[in-house]
């Protein structure tokens, strides 16, 4: 990458100690790397991910949790400047923090070391719609580049470990709106349902059909429309509509124009686009630049 990529602490070992990846380039590749549970997001511009041959495209609105020994490649080639900023725990750092979170203290005084649980569909691509990791996490990456030894180090990764916990307790409860009876078809269905709200994910920027994403899930429509809005708690339609806002905003507090900003995201509709973007955030888009003017950004 342009920059060289910012490896913190200084010295450290990927599975051996809590570290942070924090770099801005516009060509950066890695080829099927195997590396510690991990959480990948992008500042600026956006990356493809491949992990298990599905392309999975994280952009400043999502971040990417990759388990222990999950291969996974990236290969970056952009005329603009991406930011990426990835923290990768040692071994069984979060699964650890995981056991000690559900069990009682006096287990943990008995025997601390004991083994950690596994957490289940938590490595995919998710949403940062409460801003309970990527704030943090991009806090940790600049204070890192410019500081020695940031004091609140250790306590950050152990946040981000127990907001990833969070996060692991509405994955479960999504799990749990599956319409299924047996838990080998609840594990099936659930693992489509993600692929097909992921496929969403990554083509924002075009119409596509409910057909399509069901072929792509390997779920016949009916199911995958039913399916999905029990689990997911919105239709793909509306689920696909709110990617495209987030991103429009992004794009508007960038500098972006208006109409722009609507056509790159796959609204085709202007009128249409500016009543669900201040249906969302409470004002027009055009307010988002008049905001950006004077140094504020809307939320």
């Amino acid at each position: 990458m342009r920059q060289q990529p910012y490896l913190f602490p200084d010295g450290a070992e990927f599975s051996r100690d809590n570290l942070i990846l924090h770099a801005t380039g516009r060509r950066h590749v890695v080829n099927d790397f195997a590396g510690p549970l991990s959480i990948k997001s992008v500042i600026r511009g956006e990356v493809h991910w491949t992990v298990e041959g599905q392309h999975l495209l994280v952009d400043s609105n999502t971040f990417l949790v990759l388990d222990d020994g999950q291969h996974y490649s990236m290969n970056i080639d952009a005329a603009r400047p991406v930011e990426t900023c990835c923290v990768f725990f040692r071994g069984n750092y979060v699964e650890e923090t995981a056991q000690d979170a559900t069990t009682p203290l006096a287990a943990s005084l008995d025997s601390p070391w004991r083994g950690a649980p596994r957490l289940h569909f938590i490595s995919r691509l998710h949403s940062d719609t409460k801003g309970a990791i990527l704030p943090q996490l991009w806090s940790l990456g600049e204070r890192c580049s410019r500081e020695t030894q940031p004091s609140s180090f250790e306590e950050d990764f152990l946040t981000l470990s127990q907001n990833l916990l969070s996060l692991y307790k509405e994955v479960k409860a999504q799990y749990a709106r599956v319409p299924a009876a047996k838990a080998s078809t609840r594990d099936e269905l659930f693992r489509r349902l993600q692929t097909a709200r992921e496929y969403l994910h990554g083509n924002v920027d075009r119409q596509i059909s409910l057909e399509e994403v069901s072929r792509e899930a390997c779920v016949s429509r009916y199911h995958l429309h039913r399916a999905f809005k029990r689990v997911f708690r919105l239709t793909p339609h509306a689920y696909l509509t709110g990617l495209r806002l987030e991103r429009a905003r992004v794009l508007l507090e960038n500098g972006q124009a208006v109409t722009a900003a609507a056509m790159e995201v796959g609204f085709t509709s202007l009128s249409a686009f500016s009543r669900l973007f201040r249906a969302r955030y409470g004002h027009p888009p055009s307010a988002v630049l008049k905001i950006r003017k004077i140094g504020q950004a809307p939320r």
